[in-house]
């Protein structure tokens, strides 16, 4: 058992097909050379991300393993002089960001190993081959049928998935027995015997085989979803051999140990349904080759497509009807024989590994059941087959170039409306007006061939129940994901939503008019401070003036009071100088001392000052006064009133 001793770490099933997000965050020289960091994540969710450094020839090695795919990719050019410059460097880490972000956006290229290992070198750096060529041989270390050949090479999308030739073993000398029946178990492993056609349980005779006939082991690493102990995977099996359906490949022979299960089935020389739609010739070559940039695409006319797909109806009705769920419905896994389908990897469910279209599921809540997933993948396989081309989208946005019936039932089950609201069950998708216009249910049945048998597929309550409560931690596992990926798109769409034009625009509005308000109230302060220093100056002029009138008041003041006595009406000399008085509140009585009796010359020639001082005063800078407004002149007059210097005024008194 030495030889069967593998280094190979058994570690948490990782889902291969999760989304990969790549940054260069920063650029390092070490040791003379430029190396990369680069964060990745996997999934929606921050917390599973992680740091890998990389140089110029790691992208280069990659991109030569990826050139078999025939799809071009800008990498930029290497460089031998001057790729250390800053600036130099910083334009080859945009290009290499460009670079990385087609190959994790392109399906083909993100599921292939060599970008998986890129990124990610921790969990891909095993040699899945290896691990897959010892339990493919501990699984027939005990069978007399087969033996195990030369592998095959990576001809499917599975990254843990290995094929290999199988050839007959011839029958023993001697023996009538050609081999063991029933399951065997080896302390903790265990295998599962083949079956016969007719479900007895047995395993079948190599030498019974048609010699042209090519076999095919497929050994396939268990998932994440994997619910089923090892004690019970044995009889399910054993049920899944015993399985009969004119529309669902039959299993020869399956074993298990406790990291996966090893199946024998029948190689179908002209490939799968994907390959004939992209016209691949060869079905053994590579699938980055095959399927990355096909030569050419061809669709199927109306009738093959509802022949096909009204096939591929009543199997997953079958199964669904059994408690088996099949979930991992896509074109790689229907063969097409004489207009008959025939469903490939019936065994997936039990091994719990993804499905083709969880990416896209994955984003709608209400496809949430294994019913839902069959119902949702079967729209895309419709849409391929009627167009030639896969659906790159989880929701298709435009249906053209197909009948009205068609287009109905392909939007019932992909458009955005449907995985909003809900959609529909297969025993409805079966009984829609498309499948009976262009395939009726003779041609259907016929298509089958004369090898049309009865339906036969046994499981024991006890493998329902634990089929059911595998289905029901699957599915919690989906909602726990979808609810994670609603979460991150919701953060995502109000990250975008700040960040948008209509947001900039809004802000560099608000921005504007703040500063306009700014501007405004700093000019009305300006403004405010220059009436001021104006009333100031104001006041200073008119108490000179004032001075120099009481001055030369006192100089005549006999004459100017005879003359107010004598002639009443006629004006002083202060009145003649200054222009008429403007309104003014009666702030005389503030100076003003109550004469003695017969003194009303006095008091005539106090007032006469009081008004050849305050109309000076007041008119001295008119339009400035006017400027202010009403309240801004009161406010003046109260101030030139207090600054008023009461000590110029000069009494005079009458000799009367």
């Amino acid at each position: 058992m030495a030889i069967f001793a593998s280094r190979y770490e058994r570690k948490l099933p990782i889902d291969d097909t999760q989304a990969l997000s790549c940054e260069i965050t920063t650029v390092e020289e070490v040791d003379g050379h430029t190396e990369y960091l680069l964060r990745v994540q996997r999934g929606p969710t921050t917390e599973n991300s992680w740091n890998v450094l990389r140089r110029y020839n790691d992208f280069d090695k990659l991109d030569k393993c990826l050139r078999i795919s025939g799809i071009e990719l800008p990498l930029p050019r290497k460089r031998i002089f001057g790729n250390m410059r800053p600036e130099f460097v910083a334009e080859r880490k945009q290009a290499l960001q460009v670079y990385i972000n087609a190959v994790l956006m392109n399906p083909i290229l993100a599921s292939s190993l060599p970008a998986k290992r890129f990124v990610d070198p921790e969990s891909y750096s095993q040699s899945f081959h290896d691990h897959a060529v010892q339990n493919a041989m501990f699984c027939l270390r005990n069978d007399s049928a087969w033996a195990l050949g030369a592998t095959m090479g990576a001809i499917g999308w599975r990254l843990r998935k290995h094929y290999f030739k199988v050839t007959p073993k011839p029958p023993e000398k001697g023996s009538n027995k050609l081999v063991k029946s029933g399951s065997q178990t080896h302390q903790s492993k265990h295998f599962a015997a083949g079956s016969s056609s007719n479900g007895s349980g047995h395993s079948m005779d190599g030498g019974s085989y048609d010699p042209n006939a090519e076999m095919v082991a497929e050994w396939l690493e268990a998932g994440p979803d994997k619910f089923i102990e090892e004690k019970e995977m044995t009889g399910i099996l054993k049920s899944l051999m015993g399985l009969q359906h004119q529309h669902i490949e039959p299993v020869i022979l399956a074993g298990h140990t406790e990291s996966g299960c090893l199946v024998i089935r029948k190689f179908h020389k002209h490939g799968t349904l994907k390959d004939v739609l992209c016209m691949a010739t060869n079905p053994k070559n590579p699938f980055l080759s095959k399927y990355g940039n096909p030569k050419g695409r061809t669709a199927l006319s109306m009738k093959q497509v509802a022949t096909y797909g009204r096939q591929i109806l009543e199997a997953l009705i079958f199964l669904h009807s059994k408690g088996y769920a099949y979930g991992h419905l896509h074109s790689g896994n229907i063969v097409i024989l004489d207009d008959c389908v025939k469903l490939l990897d019936i065994e997936n469910q039990l091994l719990g590994v993804p499905a083709f279209y969880r990416p896209f599921f994955m984003q709608h809540s209400k496809i949430h059941t294994m019913e839902t997933v069959d119902v949702y993948c079967f729209g895309h396989v419709l849409f391929e087959m009627t167009m030639g081309y896969p659906l790159q989208e989880s929701v298709v946005r435009q249906i053209t170039e197909c009948p009205e019936t068609l287009k109905c039932l392909l939007e019932s089950i992909l458009s955005k409306e449907a995985c909003k609201t809900g959609l529909p069950t297969l025993e409805q998708l079966i009984g829609h007006r498309f499948f009976t216009q262009y395939a009726s249910t003779g041609e259907a049945a016929a298509a089958g061939g004369a090898n049309t048998e009865k339906p036969h597929f046994k499981l024991s309550l006890n493998a329902k129940e634990l089929l059911k409560q595998a289905a029901i931690k699957t599915e919690n596992r989906l909602r726990d994901e979808q609810k994670s990926v609603k979460n991150q798109k919701r953060i995502v769409r109000v990250q975008e939503l700040m960040s948008s034009e209509e947001e900039k625009r809004k802000s560099k509005q608000k921005a504007k008019l703040e500063h306009k308000q700014s501007k405004l109230k700093q000019q009305g302060s300006l403004q405010t401070n220059n009436g001021r220093l104006s009333l100031a100056a104001a006041t200073a002029t008119a108490a000179t003036a004032s001075s120099s009138t009481l001055a030369a008041s006192g100089l005549n003041a006999a004459d100017s009071f005879n003359r107010s006595d004598s002639t009443p009406e006629e004006p002083t000399l202060a009145a003649l100088k200054s222009p008429p008085p403007t309104p003014a509140p009666p702030f005389g009585s503030i100076y003003r001392r109550d004469p003695p009796a017969g003194s009303a010359s006095t008091s005539a020639s106090g007032s006469v000052e009081r008004q050849s001082s305050t109309p000076n005063m007041l008119a001295e800078d008119p339009e400035a006064a006017e400027g202010e407004g009403d309240g801004l002149t009161r406010s003046a007059l109260l101030e030139s009133i207090c600054k008023f210097n009461r000590g110029s005024l000069r009494k005079v008194r009458s000799n009367d």
